[in-house]
């Protein structure tokens, strides 16, 4: 629940809180977390935390990943269509507000904030999305609501996948979809690609690429998946959209002109293979789940690129010579502590 609140102050700041302070403040709960849950890890030593819902994805996604900036981020999307059938059934389920009764009360889920809310209700704004409150006004409010949660969640991941030579977001991409085993998505032929793609996403978090898994995770992982997957087929049995509603959510979703709707995936999704690899525009270092130098990407840049590169070097090592030869010419009242002690050692006794 701490996740949803974070959220929710971050999305009503106020008391004026400062963006430092937010980083020190989830810095300081993640480690919480990690530590509240180490002992019922075993002899694995990743602890992979998730987000509580797509609605907390715009305020704590850029929060995270600045704070946690060397860490594995995995990034998981499914299609609209499909989120909002999904969050129908959660309401249907729940109702479209969840409280425990006292005399029903389990301690296991007094700390966790149900996604009935942290899946369907928005709390980022898309305000410079202009022509999306009129397409909004076509659906009922239940569409409405997690339609745009859903556009908001991928607007913030378009918008830091954009400047990720800044931010160094290099996350996994997996599409629900081929962890859900929904046939054709990705290769076209039909084929069960669901095994695959959670060894795939196993391999990135516990950054095991270069070795085999252990059979029991894995057979413990395909469990897990399998019994997530009849829960989710459950929840949007009775509530699937028909052509007509599914043509006005996609209107909706077409008016953010970067996602692309229906069974297109989105910006460096990686496709389940063997030999998989983070499609990144372009890879600063290698990710923490290979070797160094290993997983590099095979595409190469643009030639504007490299010589944007070029030129930032060329001009570090003119501002590196110009520093040697100032050091040379003229003795500077300061100490340089890499090329002299900073105090006389022989002054001080044994």
């Amino acid at each position: 629940a701490w996740m949803t609140t974070l959220a929710l102050i971050v999305s009503n700041n106020t008391q004026n809180i400062t963006t430092q302070q937010f980083e020190t403040i989830i810095f300081a709960l993640v480690r919480l977390e990690a530590f509240r849950v180490r002992e019922s890890t075993g002899v694995s030593r990743t602890v992979l935390l998730t987000l509580p819902g797509q609605s907390c994805v715009p305020r704590l996604l850029p929060l995270i990943q600045k704070v946690f900036v060397h860490e594995r981020h995995l990034f998981v999307y499914d299609g609209c269509c499909h989120s909002v059938e999904y969050g129908l059934g959660l309401i249907k389920k729940y109702g479209s507000s969840y409280r425990q009764k006292a005399s029903k009360e389990e301690w296991e889920l007094v700390s966790e904030t149900p996604k009935v809310i942290s899946a369907t209700i928005p709390m980022a704004p898309l305000r410079h999305n202009r022509a999306l409150p009129d397409t909004l006004a076509n659906l009922n409010s239940s569409h409405a609501s997690i339609v745009e949660a859903w556009i908001a969640s991928v607007d913030i991941f378009l918008d830091m996948k954009s400047r990720e030579k800044k931010n160094f977001y290099t996350p996994f991409v997996c599409r629900l979809g081929f962890l859900m085993k929904r046939s054709g998505i990705g290769n076209g032929d039909g084929s069960d690609l669901s095994e695959l793609a959670l060894k795939n996403v196993l391999e990135f978090i516990s950054g095991s690429k270069s070795r085999a898994l252990p059979e029991e995770v894995l057979e413990a992982a395909q469990a897990s998946l399998k019994r997530k997957r009849c829960e989710f087929e459950e929840a949007v049995q009775s509530n699937k959209l028909n052509s007509d509603e599914k043509i006005l959510i996609e209107k909706s979703v077409f008016t953010h002109k970067s996602i692309l709707i229906g069974e297109k995936t989105l910006l460096d999704t990686v496709q389940p293979k063997e030999d998989w690899s983070l499609k990144a525009a372009k890879k600063l270092k290698s990710c923490m789940c290979c070797l160094p130098g290993e997983g590099d990407e095979d595409e190469e840049e643009d030639e504007s690129d490299d010589e944007g590169e070029k030129k930032e070097e060329s001009n570090e090592n003119a501002r590196s010579e110009i520093d040697q030869s100032l050091s040379n010419t003229g003795k500077s009242k300061y100490v340089d502590g890499k090329a002299q002690f900073a105090f006389d050692p022989t002054m001080f006794s044994k």
